[in-house]
């Protein structure tokens, strides 16, 4: 743990305000009388942030004040059509990845005919074979980020209804 410079100077929002201390850790230090400022006399009712903070959280916990339907459901539709935004990104990438996976099929179908028919000897038939399995596990790899991108595309999708359904209902 790093220590202070000060050792005698009060943790910054502490009770005592951040103010020097003496010594012995108090807040008024040796007979010096601690003046009554703004922090004294807020203390008996809260300052107007914690009013405000309250009212939010009653807002929160009672959606159907006046104003409050309306702006549920204008938040709602502005996330809907953020996520169709998002689908649409993910549906580009998506076709990009088929037609990867397009190229892969056909690479890999070339280089296991090619590992198959192979007049060679042992050592090319081997690097064919090698080239074979990698260009498979390649393919293997565009389509599990296939079937993660659908999946995804997907929930987005189902989120979509959701948020329509639910600011229909408002």
């Amino acid at each position: 743990m790093a220590t202070r410079f000060n050792q005698n100077h009060a943790a910054a929002g502490s009770a005592n305000g951040g103010q020097f201390a003496s010594a012995s850790g108090s807040g008024a230090g040796k007979g010096k009388s601690v003046k009554a400022g703004p922090k004294a006399a807020s203390s008996s009712g809260p300052d107007a942030h914690q009013q405000h903070e309250a009212h939010l959280a009653y807002l929160a916990n009672h959606p159907d004040t006046p104003g409050a339907r309306a702006d549920r459901k204008a938040a709602l539709l502005e996330a809907a059509k953020a996520d169709r935004a998002k689908i649409d990104a993910l549906e580009k990438q998506l076709k990009g990845l088929q037609q990867q996976e397009a190229k892969a099929v056909t690479a890999a179908r070339h280089a296991k005919a090619a590992a198959a028919s192979a007049h060679a000897g042992p050592r090319q038939k081997r690097t064919l074979a090698h080239a074979a399995a990698s260009t498979s596990r390649r393919h293997a790899s565009v389509k599990s980020r296939i079937s993660a991108l659908q999946d995804q595309i997907g929930a987005l999708r189902d989120k979509v209804k959701a948020e329509e359904a639910q600011a229909a209902k408002l």
